[in-house]
């Protein structure tokens, strides 16, 4: 009886170490992949900028230095440029140059961060697009797209119109192509220290301008997106 139950309690004991070692040559193979690959600060001493990219929708203005974590706040200015455009209608009946609403950015809450801490930030894309386009839209008909600025510090360097206005973003059918099929452009954006216009200006009003050669066959809906970089300084 008692070589009965050593028999059972060493069958038992070879049981549990055979379990023991399954799950934890089990655990060893297990593999976790993150969603997100983590920034490194290596990688930020590296001058490797961190890049943010944002599609348009119908987001206001206002809301867009809500959540910091996902938008830094100095990204709200590239947003308001591009919202300025997308979700613009443009009607199939009207003149051939249109002035756009003008948006006035409100950047007086870039005064709580510490420009010490940023090398520069670059305004990299703003790509304009019809949205939901049907199979006959098409942007051939703009001659000319352009952001206008103004500010209450100029930026060294940049040229001021006559309204006291630069341009910040634009696009010319003479010198620039279409994308997309003919549905979307992408503007050239001028050679402008972000990092200073958004450091010493506490508001910008955009102006933006729609030159157009023809009245489009149909009304349209512009949509967007834009990409801009940031790259840091540490100190360490």
């Amino acid at each position: 009886m008692i070589d009965l139950a050593m028999k059972n309690l060493s069958q038992s004991a070879n049981f549990l170490l055979f379990l023991t070692l399954f799950t934890l040559l089990s655990c060893g193979r297990e593999k976790l992949t993150p969603l997100y690959r983590p920034v490194t600060i290596n990688e930020l001493k590296n001058d490797k900028p961190i890049r943010f990219s944002y599609q348009i929708d119908d987001t206001q203005i206002d809301e867009y230095a809500k959540n910091a974590g996902k938008f830094p706040l100095f990204g709200k200015l590239f947003q308001a440029m591009a919202r300025a455009l997308a979700n613009t209608t443009i009607s199939s009946s009207g003149g051939h140059e249109l002035e756009l609403d003008a948006v006035n950015v409100d950047l007086s809450n870039l005064s709580s961060l510490d420009f010490n801490l940023i090398d520069f930030i670059n305004f990299d894309s703003l790509i304009v697009s019809v949205k939901n386009a049907k199979n006959h839209d098409s942007l051939a008909f703009v001659d000319k797209l352009e952001i206008l600025m103004k500010l209450d510090v100029p930026v060294p360097g940049i040229p001021v119109d006559a309204n006291g206005y630069i341009r910040a973003v634009f696009y010319d059918k003479a010198s620039n192509t279409l994308g997309c099929d003919g549905r979307c452009l992408k503007l050239n954006i001028s050679n402008i220290d972000w990092k200073s216009l958004l450091q010493n200006n506490k508001l910008v009003h955009l102006q933006p301008k729609l030159v157009i050669n023809s009245v489009p066959l149909s009304t349209m809906k512009l949509a967007g997106s834009i990409d801009f970089s940031v790259k840091f300084n540490l100190g360490f």
